[in-house]
């Protein structure tokens, strides 16, 4: 990289020497003309950026699904405004600019239409000139993992639920979706669990991209900020939280499982989560036997120290919530009663007294 960069210096120091050069051979009234058309290129490139963004790339804010209707008697101008209205795009100039330049607003279809927030001037325009479209509402529950989800995807008639969990394998778009490990699923656990209308011609990427926009729009400032606070990356604080959103089925429990939690990483001891066995299994277990707890995985927390090598599943904002306001405090165990309610024990002799308490039996 060094290397690389230092080439790069060189390169532009010649160049720069060039520049000089021709400069000094050239007398006032060339040096005016010269200085106006570099100028002029650059703010026409300048320009031309811009407006490629606005156009390809730029999202407006949102993460749910609007409908709306366009009608056959509706000019470019009051589509561009109903799809701002329905905060479709975030440009209604550059869509009607981009109708001008690519002579398509003929290809507009009418219809009814149910589209996501937050899409580009580009999208917008793909999906009116496709027509109609079919989608499906998707429910994914908090705590999913990405194959659950392909799975919940592939059930509700969406064709990409075939390829969403190799997409999710490799998808990271944001620097803080990487941890210091390679997580198996590096997508796992940034897809945020929420109802989804989807295009049934959406791809598993344009999926992820969806879900991937809703978990960023809950990672607020004020979250992000709390976490640095307590000293956590968004990787951890997303790792945590998928822990602590597996571990409890009452939301009373949440708060008290990540203290736990940041406890035993305190102490350096083995997490010894059992969700975190179940996703190496990569199904839910009941009851987990000696010999999974044993598997060779750098996921299996009963045999490593620390935080596996990236989210479980993905945690719901309650379950991030949670993770912020725990702090480690005097309990090291804990163990469910028959309804799921937790029971914490500042001891492993308590921890087995109320495992006898509940289940008439003891751990070895």
């Amino acid at each position: 990289m060094k290397e690389i960069w230092k080439m790069i210096q060189d390169r532009a120091e010649k160049i720069t020497g060039h520049i000089r050069g021709v400069w000094r051979c050239l007398n006032r009234k060339e040096k005016k003309a010269a200085m106006t058309g570099t100028a002029v290129i650059a703010g026409a490139a300048f320009l031309a950026g811009g407006a490629w963004y606005a156009y390809a790339l730029q999202h407006s804010e949102g993460y749910g699904t609007v409908r709306l209707e366009i009608k056959k008697e509706m000019t470019g101008s009051e589509i561009a405004d109903l799809l701002l209205q329905k905060k479709v795009i975030t440009s209604p100039a550059v869509f009607r600019a981009a109708l001008t330049l690519t002579g398509d607003g003929r290809s507009l279809k009418s219809g009814h239409y149910r589209l996501p927030e937050g899409m580009t001037v580009k999208e917008a325009l793909t999906a009116l000139e496709k027509g109609q479209n079919d989608f499906r509402t998707v429910m994914i529950p908090e705590g999913s993992d990405a194959a659950q989800i392909a799975s919940i995807l592939t059930k509700a008639g969406l064709p990409a639920g075939k390829t969403f969990l190799a997409t999710a394998a490799s998808y990271a778009p944001m620097p803080y979706m990487y941890g210091p490990e390679a997580a198996s699923v590096k997508g796992e656990g940034f897809l945020f669990p929420d109802t989804y209308d989807i295009p049934v011609d959406y791809t598993a990427r344009q999926i992820c991209d969806l879900m991937y926009r809703r978990m960023d729009d809950i990672l607020t400032q004020d979250i992000r900020e709390k976490a640095q606070a307590k000293g956590l990356s968004i990787h951890e604080l997303v790792t945590l939280a998928s822990m602590v959103e597996k571990e409890a089925k009452w939301p009373e429990d949440r708060v008290p499982i990540a203290a736990v939690i940041l406890r035993r990483l305190q102490e350096g001891m083995p997490l010894q989560i059992d969700a975190t066995v179940q996703y190496v299994l990569g199904e839910p277990k009941e009851e987990l036997s000696r010999a999974d707890t044993q598997i060779p995985s750098p996921y299996n927390t009963y045999l490593r120290k620390g935080l596996p090598p990236g989210p479980i599943a993905s945690p719901g904002k309650d379950s991030l919530l949670a993770v912020l306001k725990a702090e480690p405090g005097p309990y090291l165990y804990y163990v469910a009663d028959k309804n799921g309610h937790h029971i914490f024990s500042r001891t492993y002799g308590e921890h087995q007294a109320h495992i006898h308490e509940i289940y008439g039996q003891t751990q070895s």
